[in-house]
């Protein structure tokens, strides 16, 4: 075979490969921008709305998954980001309404990507919990803070190389300030609400 004929199947290959990937790049910003606009939707309350982004990110995925099995071994990394996302925003969800937390199974998302989204929780429930502060809601705050706890001890468990974890171990270590830093304003908060009710109770009527 000539290299003309060669090099014509070659470029045949990478145009497809190309217009692939810009599929899957549209497809992966279109998620990440739903995820975000979902957990938004969570903070406010907003629920019929959440429903809707997460029905869009269902599709999506859906969309995704299926342009990434044409060439998984050029293509997986870019389930990464939007998946991390995904998840990040349905746990938030189910936590925040006391919802049967999803199994990586059940979102059909690779189990890395799961744990990455998982750590990234931790920063959505602690600007959960200063919302609630400054509505001085203060009755499911330590609540909040056992679910802080909880997912940072599993993340924590995971004691594999970052090779394989990729930046699990860094967003553990955050994530652990976070807690900390939560823990000093719930703590504060709870005191503070206690020496009002005290006051409250010796004014005379």
């Amino acid at each position: 075979m000539s290299l003309k004929k060669i090099f014509s199947k070659i470029i045949e290959k990478l145009d497809e490969l190309d217009q692939t990937r810009e599929e899957i790049l549209k497809i992966s910003r279109e998620m990440i921008r739903d995820a975000s606009r979902a957990i938004k939707n969570v903070h406010r309350g907003e629920f019929n709305s959440y429903e809707a982004k997460i029905k869009a990110l269902q599709q999506n995925h859906s969309k995704l998954l299926n342009l990434i099995d044409k060439n998984p071994g050029f293509f997986f990394k870019h389930l990464r980001t939007p998946e991390q996302e995904y998840t990040e925003a349905v746990i938030l969800y189910s936590i925040i309404t006391k919802k049967q937390i999803p199994t990586p199974s059940d979102l059909n998302v690779d189990p890395l990507n799961y744990v990455l989204g998982l750590a990234d929780v931790i920063g959505e429930l602690r600007r959960y919990a200063l919302d609630n502060i400054r509505k001085s809601k203060i009755d499911n705050l330590n609540e909040i803070l056992e679910y802080m706890d909880e997912i940072y001890s599993y993340l924590f468990s995971l004691d594999y190389p970052s090779g394989l974890t990729q930046d699990l171990r860094h967003k553990t270590d955050k994530a652990r300030l976070t807690i900390e830093r939560t823990r000093g304003d719930i703590s504060l908060t709870i005191q503070i609400n206690k020496l009002k009710e005290c006051i409250e109770k010796n004014i005379p009527s």
